[in-house]
C-alpha cells in the first residue's frame, strides 16, 4: 500500500503572495504568520529574511508587519498569479481544440530549423 500526500507545489511568487497577504490583514508573530501562510519552518527561514531584505516586510520585536512596498508587491503578485491562471486555462483550451481538430497524431512542426514532434 502506498501513501501519498496531496501537498501542492507552490511557486515562489505564490509563497511570497501568501505571506504578504496574511500580513496585509495586520501584524503577526512568526508562528501565526507561518500558520496563516501555510509555511514550514524551513520555508519561513528562506522567505521572511528575503522579504525583509527587499523592504516588503519588517520585524519589530516579535511581530512582522507589511510595508508600503510590501503592499505594492502583494498587489502585483496577485495580478501576476491571476493572469498566469488565465493563461494556463487558455493554453489547456488551445491544446484541447488542437487535439480535437487534428486527426494526425504524428504532426511535426518546423521551428527555427528544428523539427519538433508533437507529444500528443
Amino acid at each position: 500500500m502506498r501513501i501519498s500526500f496531496n501537498k501542492r507545489k507552490r511557486t515562489e511568487y505564490q509563497i511570497m503572495f501568501q505571506i504578504l497577504d496574511a500580513l496585509s490583514k495586520g501584524p503577526l508573530p512568526k508562528t501565526k504568520l507561518m500558520y496563516k501562510a501555510d509555511l514550514t519552518y524551513v520555508v519561513s527561514e528562506k522567505y521572511l529574511p528575503y522579504l525583509q531584505n527587499i523592504g516588503a516586510i519588517k520585524k519589530d520585536k516579535e511581530l512582522y508587519y507589511i510595508t508600503e512596498k510590501g503592499y505594492e508587491i502583494r498587489n502585483l503578485l496577485e495580478t501576476y498569479i491571476r493572469k498566469a491562471e488565465e493563461i494556463k486555462k487558455v493554453l489547456e483550451e488551445l491544446k484541447r481544440t488542437i487535439k480535437m481538430k487534428s486527426g494526425d497524431e504524428g504532426v511535426k512542426i518546423k521551428k527555427e530549423n528544428k523539427v519538433i514532434k508533437s507529444d500528443r
